[in-house]
């Protein structure tokens, strides 16, 4: 009878071992969020605490859990942005630079595009904290390109001069007629890899842009980042 019984306590040994690890830490109010990492963050461990959002990030507890970043701080990585709004876009809320580009998530303009008026040029992004928003001229110098391409872009066309736009861009500078003088400014890669103006639709995600100043001190983007769709 001992034998049996070491033997069943063996085979019950061994399988507690297979389990994974997550199914041995303890969740007591079953809200799928380890007690282990509640109390941690003095989070409750008798109620169910997986929809609560007590940094108002826009990230619930759960979420919060799944991706590695502070219940009780709206902004893990301190890069300027909350964890929420760097989910949305994309963005490592546990990297202040997700793109290792030397500059921080939260000084880079990543947003939507809030709206493109073809006939000035200006574009309006609105940034991904869902209330700021960056406005500037698009011109025949802006780089317009598609997120996950092989390098290939397209200039925007601008209203007027086709010199460039270094000399003589204004705040009322745009596009014109949309996408009319793109084809012939293509840079490497395929079609398929560029973008142009016609891409600013409402509501399209901008991973990156950069905004400068032109001759005349208006503001004016020389770079902007859009997803692929």
């Amino acid at each position: 009878m001992n034998k049996i019984r070491l033997i069943v306590l063996g085979a019950l040994a061994l399988a507690v071992l297979a389990l994974p690890a997550t199914a041995l830490a303890r969740d007591r109010n079953h809200d799928k969020i380890p007690d282990k990492w509640e109390k941690k963050f003095h989070l409750s461990t008798t109620k169910n605490v997986a929809k609560k959002d007590p940094d108002k990030d826009g990230l619930n507890n759960l979420q919060e859990f799944k991706t590695g970043t502070n219940p009780r701080n709206a902004d893990t990585d301190s890069d300027g942005l909350k964890d929420g709004a760097e989910v949305k876009v994309g963005d490592d809320p546990t990297n202040s630079d997700t793109n290792h580009d030397g500059v921080e998530d939260g000084q880079e303009i990543s947003g939507t595009v809030q709206h493109f008026d073809s006939a000035t040029g200006q574009l309006t992004i609105l940034l991904a904290d869902g209330t700021t928003t960056r406005s500037g001229s698009v011109t025949s110098a802006t780089e317009i390109k598609c997120e996950g391409g092989d390098g290939g872009q397209l200039h925007a066309s601008r209203h007027g001069s086709d010199e460039g736009g270094s000399g003589d861009t204004s705040g009322t500078s745009g596009t014109g007629d949309g996408a009319s003088h793109d084809s012939g400014d293509e840079h490497g890669g395929d079609d398929r890899s560029a973008c142009t103006t016609a891409d600013l639709t409402d509501g399209r995600v901008v991973h990156e842009a950069e905004l400068g100043t032109d001759a005349n001190g208006q503001p004016t983007f020389t770079k902007v980042e859009l997803d692929r769709q």
